[in-house]
């Protein structure tokens, strides 16, 4: 029988958001299976295996819906799959052949010979003498078109000086690169500086500086095409350091989002969190300033979550909150803290602030109503930004969304399967534990909970805490998945404990 597409969407979205990555995937695996040519659902898939840490099969899927548009000839979106998966996996060889293909039909000559060198280096490493051959023949063939004479004279769309740059002349393609800017000849120039970099990486100052000049000119776009060159050279390097670097020097110039969200990735990428906190600070004022309350609250409440006491991020979330039309939380008597630290046990600070904000919520009139609008909102945008990946985005949302009580108790359980998922138990069985203490949406999603929180205490090794909670759910749901087997197991091994 034919897999129902829509429905098999809606599971996986529904799986998806109980944090139950496997269970999604099987069953876009299925849906595929049924529908090989669900190009959409292929690539779909390749994302959840990027999140699952599975590279080899998140590849598969990128590669496998790039081929296909490479034989319809649609060159553009075959590149963009095919660096997709680069990004997974820098070494993949079909993918880097691939690319070369595309440069050198597109006429991008010095980016199909940066492929080429790129994959001739992986296939000696690799003892291939038969593919480093291959590689060098194509090399020499794109070398000769370098060197063919120049045409007659006649029409043609190349300006004076990319026709006059030689193409193994770092300064003066340089040179040629700012005539053509300066005529307005992007393309051409990008070309160039692309070469510039290939040739001689030691260039990257000059080109850094020829971007930052073009955004005090005001010229932001120019300027962060660029930006994009000198930074993706720097990665293709392994030099993380100088990507960051390049990025931070373009944001001290002009406040520009994109170059924001690309220093944000980079710096996620890198492992580095005091840059990563600053460029996050930020991108939040400049959502604020451009009105994007959603945008800078879930960005503000990340900064929050990693540094409580920071005033500065506080007066951030304050300004979301007021974008968002909902009161900010009063101000403490200590100086303005948004939060009040409470008496008791950790943790304490999501419930500090969850108190704050259900009185802000309050003073909103009606308050049922835009309270619950507002944590469906933050709610749903935390599943768009889990289905594309945005770990970290996704889960300030949903801490966003357990401080709205129409949402606080499916946000707090997705969040517990979350930490679960990502190794971290402690964080993950707090936050189920405060979903398990709600009312849940519905009697399955109370019993998944408090099954998800069990599985979470045995793996922490608290057996007894697990145990207990699994004889509670079989009183209240006898039959349920496999919960007598395991009060067995359990028992069985605690009674083996006592023995001994």
């Amino acid at each position: 029988m034919p897999t129902d597409r829509e429905a098999a969407l809606k599971r996986a979205e529904k799986l998806l958001r109980q944090g139950k990555l496997t269970g999604a995937i099987e069953e876009y695996v299925r849906l595929i299976e049924d529908q090989p040519r669900d190009w959409n659902a292929i690539n779909a898939l390749g994302d959840l295996y990027v999140r699952a840490g599975d590279a080899e099969r998140a590849v598969a899927q990128f590669t496998r819906v790039a081929d296909h548009l490479f034989g319809e000839g649609f060159l553009q979106r075959a590149a963009a799959l095919y660096k997709k998966a680069l990004k997974v996996q820098g070494q993949h060889e079909h993918t880097l052949s691939q690319l070369a293909d595309i440069a050198r039909r597109q006429g991008v000559l010095v980016d199909a010979k940066a492929y080429l060198r790129h994959l001739e280096d992986v296939r000696r490493r690799r003892g291939d003498d038969g593919g480093v051959e291959e590689c060098q023949a194509r090399l020499r063939a794109l070398e000769e078109v370098l060197e063919e004479p120049a045409s007659p004279p006649g029409p043609s769309s190349e300006s004076p000086a990319a026709a006059a740059a030689p193409s193994d002349d770092p300064g003066a393609l340089f040179l040629a690169a700012q005539e053509e800017l300066a005529g307005g000849s992007e393309p051409h120039a990008r070309a160039m500086l692309t070469r510039v970099l290939t040739l001689d990486p030691s260039r990257h100052d000059q080109v850094l500086e020829l971007a930052l000049g073009l955004a005090r000119d005001g010229r932001t776009d120019s300027a962060f095409g660029c930006i994009d060159l000198v930074t993706d050279a720097a990665l293709l390097a392994g030099d993380w350091q100088r990507a960051i670097e390049a990025l931070q020097a373009f944001v001290g110039v002009v406040r520009h989002v994109p170059a924001l969200l690309k220093l944000v990735e980079v710096c996620v990428d890198a492992g580095v969190d005091a840059p990563l906190r600053a460029a996050q600070a930020t991108l939040a004022d400049a959502y604020l300033a451009g009105g994007s309350g959603v945008e800078a609250r879930v960005v503000a409440e990340d900064l929050l979550e990693a540094d409580p006491d920071n005033q500065a991020h506080a007066e951030r979330l304050r300004r979301a909150l007021e974008l968002l039309g909902v009161a900010p939380p009063p101000a403490s008597t200590s100086g303005g803290a948004v939060t009040e630290p409470t008496p008791g046990p950790p943790p304490a600070r999501p419930e500090t602030i969850e108190v704050d904000l259900t009185e802000a919520l309050a003073g909103v009139g009606p308050a049922p109503s835009q309270a619950g609008g507002e944590g469906a909102d933050l709610y749903d945008r935390a599943v768009e930004l889990l289905q594309a990946g945005r770990m970290a985005g996704a889960m300030a949302a949903l801490e966003a969304a357990t401080r709205v009580p129409r949402t606080r108790v499916k946000a707090a359980a997705e969040l517990g399967r979350l930490y679960v998922e990502r190794g971290e138990l402690e964080r993950g069985i707090e936050w189920l534990e405060q979903a398990a203490d709600g009312p849940a949406a519905s009697p399955d999603e109370g019993l998944a909970v408090l099954y998800d929180l069990a599985t979470a205490l045995e793996r922490l090794g608290e057996p007894a805490r697990a145990l207990a909670i699994l004889i509670d759910l079989d009183a209240d749901a006898g039959g349920y998945r496999d919960v007598r087997e395991r009060i067995e197991q359990l028992a069985r091994a605690q009674a083996g404990s006592h023995g001994r």
